[in-house]
């Protein structure tokens, strides 16, 4: 055979081979659309009645606040039925079954301070945390529920601020959650104004900007490319290799904000005005860590735990981080979280949570007990000076009588 001649037939075979290769990819993407495509009468999977029921909530138990650092703030003597039971604030806008006299008793008197971790959204006022702290504490404690679902550390300091003070607690636990350091929806979507709604924007296309591949948003990204390619099969191909960048790479909207210097100023900033306004009020300020409910073993916010700690820490308060003890005790997330969500606790979880925490107050206890016992002590007295004052006016007014008395009858 000629030279010649097996010019054309090598490229009569890679003619063939490339036809091939074509067809079986035509073949495959028919496939794979076909296999993959949406049905168009399947329900999109959205629990619309769950979120009409947590918009009703919103509306019921929070208010527009005239206090621009808040934006909202909580409705007192509200409630609504939830799936879990009732949400609720009492009188003194506390998640509390009971009214609560602004002057504390013979108990050491505990805030609980924070966001949704401390409300406890998704189970029963009687499973939240501070109600489960304060049975873990038991006799002599008295833990109140002062959570607003969405607030972050500033809001939180100026919730002290306003609010929370004036009960007189002897200590106040602050509850640090992961997504603390950023603007959250929930009943800030409803009650923004129009600034407010800017700094969110501001928030989210910062967020887009330096993180555009993130947990909160690698699904839609992969999505959207394989729902806009001409070839799907492929898109699906660079898609694995995306998601496997990224779990190379971790990064989430909690790791980002942390990072941002300005997000972690404001932090530090509202953290050391709340920290010296409870040391001010002569209370015990405790910082409290809560961890993503996560996998121990493969955990990606340590770096996140260390900074708040240091800030924490360099704000006056003690320390708290159950990290370490729950991943040492093989404690299991699962076990601990509400269903699909790395953040809230379920009853079990806030009740494991809150034995840490009571451990970590009773450590800790003697000066808020000595507090407690100088106000009983201060109260006695006040009443026994009372009492005494109350006795001799009583005397001197029986003196006086007796005085009219017998005037009366020497007289002619």
């Amino acid at each position: 055979m000629s030279a010649g001649d097996r010019g054309p037939r090598w490229g009569k075979r890679l003619g063939l081979t490339l036809v091939s290769l074509a067809v079986s990819l035509a073949g495959a993407e028919f496939v794979y659309r076909w296999a993959t495509a949406p049905d168009p009468n399947a329900p999109d999977g959205f629990d619309y009645e769950w979120r009409e029921r947590y918009i009703r909530m919103n509306e019921t138990l929070y208010r527009a606040s005239e206090d621009e650092a808040l934006v909202y703030e909580p409705t007192p003597s509200s409630a609504v039925e939830m799936e879990y039971g009732t949400a609720n604030f009492n009188a003194q806008a506390m998640r509390e079954q009971h009214d609560v006299a602004l002057a504390p008793g013979a108990d050491v008197r505990v805030a609980v301070v924070g966001d949704s971790l401390v409300w406890s959204e998704f189970v029963a006022v009687e499973d939240a945390l501070p109600q489960q702290l304060d049975a873990a504490l038991g006799p002599g404690w008295e833990a109140l529920n002062f959570g607003v679902s969405g607030y972050d550390t500033a809001s939180e300091a100026r919730w002290y601020e306003r609010h929370v003070r004036r009960f007189g607690a002897d200590v106040v636990v602050v509850v640090y959650c992961m997504n603390d350091m950023m603007i959250m929806s929930g009943p800030f979507e409803r009650f923004a104004d129009d600034d407010a709604r800017a700094r969110k924007d501001a928030q989210e296309a910062l967020l887009a900007q330096v993180a555009p591949i993130r947990r909160e948003t690698i699904d839609d990204v992969v999505f959207e490319r394989e729902k806009h390619a001409t070839f799907k099969l492929w898109a699906r191909f660079t898609g694995i290799l995306t998601r496997r960048e990224f779990d190379a790479n971790y990064d989430d909207e909690y790791l980002v904000m942390a990072r941002q210097a300005s997000a972690a100023r404001a932090f530090e900033t509202a953290l050391s005005r709340l920290g010296e306004a409870i040391r001010r009020d002569g209370a015990l300020p405790v910082f409290v860590i809560s961890p993503v409910l996560e996998s121990w073993t493969e955990y990606h916010w340590s770096e996140l735990h260390a900074q708040v700690r240091a800030a924490a820490e360099g704000a006056g308060f003690a320390v708290l981080d159950p990290l370490a003890e729950w991943r040492a005790a093989g404690q299991d997330v699962e076990s601990m979280r509400v269903p699909g969500d790395n953040l809230h606790y379920d009853p079990s979880g806030n009740e494991a949570f809150a034995r840490s925490i009571a451990a970590f107050l009773e450590e800790r206890g003697e000066a808020p007990r000595a507090r407690a016992r100088a106000r009983v002590a201060e109260s006695e007295a006040g009443s026994e000076a009372g009492s005494g004052s109350e006795s001799r006016s009583e005397a001197g007014s029986e003196s006086e009588s007796e005085s009219d008395t017998g005037s009366g009858a020497g007289a002619p």
